[in-house]
Protein backbone atom coordinates (compact mmCIF):
# COMPACT_ATOMS: atom_id res chain seq x y z
CA UNK A 1 0.00 0.00 0.00
CA UNK A 2 2.76 2.77 0.55
CA UNK A 3 3.96 1.85 -2.63
CA UNK A 4 0.90 2.81 -4.25
CA UNK A 5 0.61 5.93 -1.84
CA UNK A 6 4.35 7.03 -3.25
CA UNK A 7 3.08 6.24 -7.00
CA UNK A 8 0.19 8.77 -6.47
CA UNK A 9 2.33 11.13 -4.80
CA UNK A 10 4.84 11.77 -7.55
CA UNK A 11 2.34 11.41 -10.09
CA UNK A 12 1.10 14.48 -7.99
CA UNK A 13 4.08 16.21 -7.71
CA UNK A 14 4.67 15.98 -11.10
CA UNK A 15 1.38 17.29 -12.81
CA UNK A 16 2.04 20.14 -10.05
CA UNK A 17 5.69 20.74 -11.24
CA UNK A 18 4.15 20.98 -15.00
CA UNK A 19 1.52 23.04 -14.47
CA UNK A 20 3.32 25.65 -12.99
CA UNK A 21 5.87 25.74 -15.31
CA UNK A 22 3.48 26.05 -17.94
CA UNK A 23 2.11 28.99 -16.01
CA UNK A 24 5.68 30.53 -15.59
CA UNK A 25 6.63 30.38 -19.29
CA UNK A 26 3.18 31.92 -20.26
CA UNK A 27 3.54 35.26 -20.30
CA UNK A 28 1.04 37.67 -21.24
CA UNK A 29 1.24 39.08 -24.83
CA UNK A 30 3.16 41.49 -25.98
CA UNK A 31 1.41 44.58 -27.75
CA UNK A 32 2.46 47.71 -30.51
CA UNK A 33 1.76 51.01 -29.51
CA UNK A 34 -0.29 51.78 -32.47
CA UNK A 35 -0.71 54.82 -34.71
CA UNK A 36 0.20 56.34 -38.37
CA UNK A 37 3.32 57.93 -39.25
CA UNK A 38 4.06 59.77 -42.47
CA UNK A 39 7.70 59.81 -43.40
CA UNK A 40 10.46 62.17 -45.62
CA UNK A 41 13.62 60.54 -46.41
CA UNK A 42 15.74 59.77 -44.24
CA UNK A 43 13.05 59.51 -41.74
CA UNK A 44 12.06 56.10 -39.24
CA UNK A 45 8.10 55.41 -37.99
CA UNK A 46 8.98 53.97 -34.88
CA UNK A 47 6.53 51.55 -32.69
CA UNK A 48 7.25 50.95 -28.99
CA UNK A 49 6.15 47.58 -28.15
CA UNK A 50 5.21 47.13 -24.41
CA UNK A 51 5.86 43.71 -23.02
CA UNK A 52 6.96 41.73 -20.21
CA UNK A 53 9.85 42.88 -18.34
CA UNK A 54 10.97 39.49 -16.60
CA UNK A 55 9.93 37.14 -19.51
CA UNK A 56 9.86 36.78 -23.12
CA UNK A 57 6.32 37.69 -24.78
CA UNK A 58 5.05 36.53 -28.47
CA UNK A 59 4.06 40.10 -30.26
CA UNK A 60 1.10 39.35 -32.59
CA UNK A 61 0.35 43.25 -34.95
CA UNK A 62 0.01 44.36 -38.65
CA UNK A 63 1.72 47.41 -40.42
CA UNK A 64 0.42 48.83 -43.63
CA UNK A 65 3.63 50.30 -45.87
CA UNK A 66 2.09 52.68 -48.92
CA UNK A 67 3.86 55.17 -50.91
CA UNK A 68 2.52 57.51 -53.74
CA UNK A 69 5.81 56.40 -55.83
CA UNK A 70 8.32 54.06 -55.42
CA UNK A 71 10.40 54.14 -52.34
CA UNK A 72 12.65 51.97 -50.59
CA UNK A 73 11.98 50.99 -46.67
CA UNK A 74 14.35 49.44 -44.11
CA UNK A 75 12.83 47.18 -41.47
CA UNK A 76 14.42 47.50 -37.96
CA UNK A 77 13.71 46.37 -34.41
CA UNK A 78 15.17 45.77 -30.82
CA UNK A 79 14.84 42.64 -29.07
CA UNK A 80 11.65 41.73 -31.30
CA UNK A 81 12.65 38.16 -33.22
CA UNK A 82 10.29 37.85 -35.96
CA UNK A 83 9.05 34.73 -37.10
CA UNK A 84 7.24 36.28 -40.22
CA UNK A 85 8.52 38.69 -42.72
CA UNK A 86 9.69 41.19 -42.50
CA UNK A 87 12.67 40.18 -40.89
CA UNK A 88 14.77 42.96 -39.25
CA UNK A 89 17.60 44.64 -41.54
CA UNK A 90 15.00 43.69 -44.60
CA UNK A 91 14.93 46.06 -47.60
CA UNK A 92 11.16 46.97 -48.60
CA UNK A 93 11.28 48.10 -52.11
CA UNK A 94 8.25 50.01 -52.91
CA UNK A 95 6.39 51.08 -57.17
CA UNK A 96 4.49 53.86 -57.69
CA UNK A 97 1.23 53.23 -55.63
CA UNK A 98 1.87 50.26 -54.05
CA UNK A 99 0.21 49.19 -50.84
CA UNK A 100 1.86 46.50 -48.50
CA UNK A 101 0.39 44.66 -46.06
CA UNK A 102 2.73 42.72 -42.78
CA UNK A 103 1.40 40.38 -40.60
CA UNK A 104 4.04 40.34 -37.56
CA UNK A 105 4.70 37.75 -35.51
CA UNK A 106 7.08 37.23 -32.88
CA UNK A 107 8.83 36.97 -29.95
CA UNK A 108 9.74 39.98 -28.04
CA UNK A 109 12.75 39.05 -25.83
CA UNK A 110 12.72 40.51 -22.01
CA UNK A 111 13.65 44.21 -21.86
CA UNK A 112 14.08 47.25 -20.08
CA UNK A 113 11.14 49.20 -22.36
CA UNK A 114 13.27 49.32 -25.08
CA UNK A 115 11.57 46.89 -27.49
CA UNK A 116 10.19 48.67 -30.92
CA UNK A 117 9.84 47.66 -34.86
CA UNK A 118 10.63 50.42 -37.17
CA UNK A 119 10.53 51.41 -40.91
CA UNK A 120 13.09 53.68 -42.11
CA UNK A 121 12.00 55.65 -45.21
CA UNK A 122 15.71 54.79 -46.41
CA UNK A 123 16.02 55.92 -50.30
CA UNK A 124 14.51 56.22 -52.94
CA UNK A 125 15.22 53.92 -55.98
CA UNK A 126 17.24 54.87 -59.02
CA UNK A 127 15.32 54.15 -62.34
CA UNK A 128 17.39 51.60 -64.36
CA UNK A 129 17.81 53.24 -68.19
CA UNK A 130 19.93 52.38 -70.92
CA UNK A 131 21.30 54.87 -73.20
CA UNK A 132 18.45 56.24 -75.66
CA UNK A 133 15.37 55.54 -72.79
CA UNK A 134 12.90 57.79 -71.66
CA UNK A 135 13.74 57.66 -67.70
CA UNK A 136 11.33 59.22 -65.31
CA UNK A 137 14.63 59.19 -62.14
CA UNK A 138 13.06 61.14 -59.02
CA UNK A 139 10.61 62.23 -60.34
CA UNK A 140 8.78 58.68 -60.16
CA UNK A 141 9.92 58.60 -56.50
CA UNK A 142 7.60 59.01 -53.35
CA UNK A 143 7.47 62.19 -51.58
CA UNK A 144 6.58 60.34 -48.39
CA UNK A 145 5.29 57.39 -47.41
CA UNK A 146 2.70 56.65 -44.73
CA UNK A 147 3.29 53.28 -42.51
CA UNK A 148 0.55 52.45 -40.17
CA UNK A 149 0.60 49.79 -37.52
CA UNK A 150 -1.88 47.96 -35.56
CA UNK A 151 -2.36 45.37 -32.78
CA UNK A 152 -4.33 42.52 -33.64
Amino acid sequence: MNWQITIVSAIAFFAISLGATRQASAGEPASIEAGSHILKKGETAEFKIVSNSAASSELTASCDVEAGGSASLTFDGEHYIPLSEPTVGDIITLSAGEKRHYDLHGTVEANKGDAYVAFAFSDVPAAMCFPGMQCDGAAAGAQDVKVSCANN
